[in-house]
C-alpha cells in the first residue's frame, strides 16, 4: 500500500509518523490504531502491534531513539530532579522559561541523582510510559516532570535529556 510505508525504522501512515519497529514489533501510536494499518503490518510486515499513547508525538520531535543497539553492552538509566535547595523560579520549567529567569543550563550540582537502573534500550518514550504517571516504588523521587533531566548511560558515553513541556531536549550536563 503507497500509503502505509516504513522509512528508516518508522512507519508513516498517510505522511504521518504512526509508530516504529522495535525487533519484531511495530509500535504503534493510539491514534493509529485502525483496522487497516494492523492488518497491513502483521500481513505484509510479518510483525506484531503494540499501541501506546504519545508515539506520534515523540516521533515528530524526534525523541525516539532508533539506532540499533549493540548487543551484551550494559545500559544505564539515571533520572535526576532538582535537589530541595534549587530556587523554586527553576523548577518544572522550560529551558527557554528558565533562560528568561536568568538561570544558565541545568547544571549537575543543581541536580540530585532519584533512580538508576539497567535499560534494555535507549528509548524516552519507555522512560516516560514508565516515570510520567507517578515514580516506581525503587524510585526516590516524583513521577518524571518539565525540568527533570535523563541520562542513558552506555560504558564511558552518556547522553542527556532535559524534560521539557512537550518531549525532550538533549543537553550538556
Amino acid at each position: 500500500m503507497r500509503n502505509i510505508y516504513f522509512q528508516d525504522g518508522v512507519l508513516f501512515y498517510y505522511g504521518n509518523p504512526a509508530g516504529y519497529l522495535q525487533g519484531r514489533t511495530v509500535v504503534l501510536d493510539s491514534l493509529f490504531h485502525k483496522a487497516e494499518l494492523v492488518r497491513y503490518i502483521r500481513e505484509k510486515e510479518l510483525a506484531e502491534v503494540e499501541v501506546r499513547e504519545g508515539v506520534y508525538d515523540r516521533l515528530s520531535e524526534g525523541g525516539v531513539d532508533l539506532r540499533p543497539e549493540s548487543p551484551g553492552t550494559e545500559r544505564q538509566l539515571r533520572i535526576y530532579q532538582l535537589g530541595q535547595d534549587s530556587p523554586l523560579m527553576m523548577r518544572f520549567v522550560s529551558l527557554a522559561e528558565r533562560k528568561k529567569r536568568g538561570y544558565e543550563q541545568p547544571q549537575k550540582s543543581e541536580y540530585v541523582l532519584v533512580y538508576e537502573g539497567e535499560t534494555e534500550k535507549f528509548d524516552l518514550e519507555a522512560v516516560w510510559e514508565k516515570f510520567g504517571r507517578r515514580a516506581p516504588s525503587d524510585s526516590a523521587g516524583h513521577a518524571l516532570s518539565i525540568s527533570d533531566v535523563v541520562e542513558f548511560a552506555d560504558g564511558d558515553t552518556s547522553r542527556f535529556f532535559y524534560v521539557e513541556p512537550a518531549g525532550y531536549e538533549e543537553i550538556d550536563f
